[in-house]
């Protein structure tokens, strides 16, 4: 595993930490990444907001590292990839 594929777990493992506090929550968030109707916007959680780029690329922003810096943090997934991530972390029902 790279730095980069680390960095990318970790973030990864805070969002899901910070936003998918039920099963409900994760079925809204995995729509609106899922769904191709939904082909541009955000979706505002806690700490990060989902940016849908177009519909193969997602930005995934840490609002809380973003307000204590000039310049955003901001990661970039393809929508197989954040789905992927996404499934693994589902919570049970």
């Amino acid at each position: 595993m790279s730095n980069d594929d680390f960095t990318l777990s970790n973030i990864f493992r805070k969002f899901i930490e910070d936003e998918i506090m039920d099963i409900e929550t994760f079925k809204l968030i995995y729509d609106f990444v899922a769904l191709d109707n939904f082909r541009q916007g955000e979706y505002e959680g806690n700490m990060f907001v989902i940016r849908k780029i177009n519909t193969n690329h997602i930005q995934l922003e840490d609002e809380v590292a973003t307000e204590n810096t000039s310049i955003p943090v901001v990661y970039t997934y393809r929508k197989g990839k954040f789905l992927s991530l996404l499934q693994s972390y589902q919570p049970s029902s």
